[in-house]
């Protein structure tokens, strides 16, 4: 891979990799370190892509995977929570939608912030998880429904 496309490609889409990772693991240290092992495999990966889309794609695909690794891992189911992860704010509502976020699956997790934080479609959403989109629709309605009873 040619040191300047790959340069650019981290420039274009590195914040969204380490805000989907932060999304789904809901901490920063460890977004981090999936952000570098994401462009580390994309920097080894002989795989060809036919377009930005794809890359993209590619991209959010192999930061959720490592995401979900990640919170599965035996460290992280183990480990004592800290919140000091959760940013500032001065807005409570804020942290309850944070935490209530944190409640949901990982996959769940990513589908809404890719939704309302990122501004995907639910098609986008299905092409690049690869999962069918009636499937995506379904999580989002069910993570919703998760959400409004976490906050109530």
């Amino acid at each position: 891979m040619n040191e300047k496309f790959f340069n650019d490609i981290i420039t274009k889409y590195g914040d969204t990799v380490l805000r989907v990772a932060i999304s789904v693991t809901g901490n920063k240290q460890d977004a981090e370190d999936i952000f570098s092992d994401v462009f580390f495999v994309l920097w080894q990966s002989k795989e060809v892509f036919n377009s930005e889309l794809n890359i993209k794609a590619w991209l959010i695909r192999v930061a959720i995977n490592k995401s979900k690794n990640i919170r599965k891992s035996a460290y992280n189911r183990y480990k004592a929570e800290l919140h000091d992860n959760i940013a500032a704010t001065e807005n409570m509502v804020d942290l309850d939608i944070d935490a209530a976020m944190q409640k949901l699956e990982p996959l769940d997790r990513a589908i809404l912030y890719l939704h309302y934080f990122e501004g995907y479609s639910f098609v986008d959403i299905a092409y690049t998880l690869g999962i069918p989109d009636s499937s995506v629709r379904s999580k989002a309605k069910r993570a919703r429904e998760e959400m409004k009873e976490f906050l109530e």
